[in-house]
């Protein structure tokens, strides 16, 4: 994941989704998702591969995710690793959604 957008802290954009991890309604954490995406997507944030190359398709969870595991490295460098077990458990609970979904959201 490439992050160009100096000035815009990555919590900011992950805010909606940080919130709705809080809320049983799956369909909050569906919305979360979708305005994380479009934001990192607004934002020209990319996704690449091990070797800095962006993936083309990506679905809207797994530029999500991407930003997530980011997001929980930094927590983690910092010490507060209370919150980045917390980031951790929420990438869990996106990607089993999204490995028992039918159909992927593509970004």
């Amino acid at each position: 994941m490439t992050w160009p957008t100096e000035g815009v802290p990555l919590e900011d954009v992950l805010e909606p989704l940080l919130k709705a991890a809080d809320e049983e309604d799956e369909g909050s954490l569906d919305g979360a998702i979708n305005d994380v995406a479009e934001a990192l997507a607004a934002l020209g944030v990319l996704i690449v591969d091990g070797s800095g190359q962006p993936i083309p398709g990506v679905t809207d969870e797994r530029a999500v995710l991407g930003a997530l595991a980011t997001y929980g490295r930094n927590l983690a460098m910092l010490g507060r690793l209370d919150d980045a077990l917390e980031v951790t458990e929420l990438m869990d609970r996106i990607d089993h959604r999204q490995n028992h979904k039918g159909r992927p959201r593509t970004a």
